[in-house]
């Protein structure tokens, strides 16, 4: 765990000092490449893994939304402050909540309801539409969380249907 926090401080130091100068696809990129030295030893028991048509939609997918979301975080992380960054992604537990009761048709209990309504209160306060200026990077930070959710969200459904390695 403690290398796992060292490693995001140190990508988002990287990311935030580093990549005004490298476009946010080259930063995620790299930041994938990275990832691909810890996933080398998986990969014989995950080609061992016969997946179906569905399940490799799923990969595909879960992929797509969270490569899209990495770089749209990358992207922000140029563009506006590292407490705006941080404080905007927490939106994403918001959204996997909505996605999950209105996908996977999960329950929302009243004390779940009045936290998301608090929390779109709180990104109000964090946005301050009509106050100030919303730039790109508040933009892309509103979509890296919808992306990332989207990308849990369909984690949460290969959990379901995939053995684990």
């Amino acid at each position: 765990m403690l290398a796992t926090g060292f490693s995001f401080v140190a990508v988002t130091a990287v990311v935030k000092h580093g990549g005004q100068d490298l476009p946010a696809a080259q930063s995620a990129f790299l930041r994938y490449v990275l990832g691909l030295v810890f996933l080398i030893p998986m990969i014989g028991p995950m080609r061992r893994t016969k997946l179906t048509p569905r399940q490799l939609k799923l990969f595909t997918l879960r992929g797509a939304a969270h490569t899209i979301g990495v770089i749209l975080w990358f992207y922000a992380m140029t563009r506006i402050t590292i407490a705006e960054v941080t404080a905007m992604n927490y939106m994403t537990p918001i959204y996997v909540s909505l996605g999950a009761a209105l996908f996977l048709h999960e329950k929302l209990a009243a004390r779940r309801i009045v936290a998301i309504l608090l929390a779109f209160i709180g990104a109000t306060i964090i946005l301050r539409p009509g106050i100030r200026e919303i730039t790109d990077g508040h933009v892309a930070m509103v979509f890296t969380a919808i992306f990332f959710a989207v990308s849990y969200l369909t984690a949460k459904r290969m959990a379901d249907e995939l053995p684990a390695l």
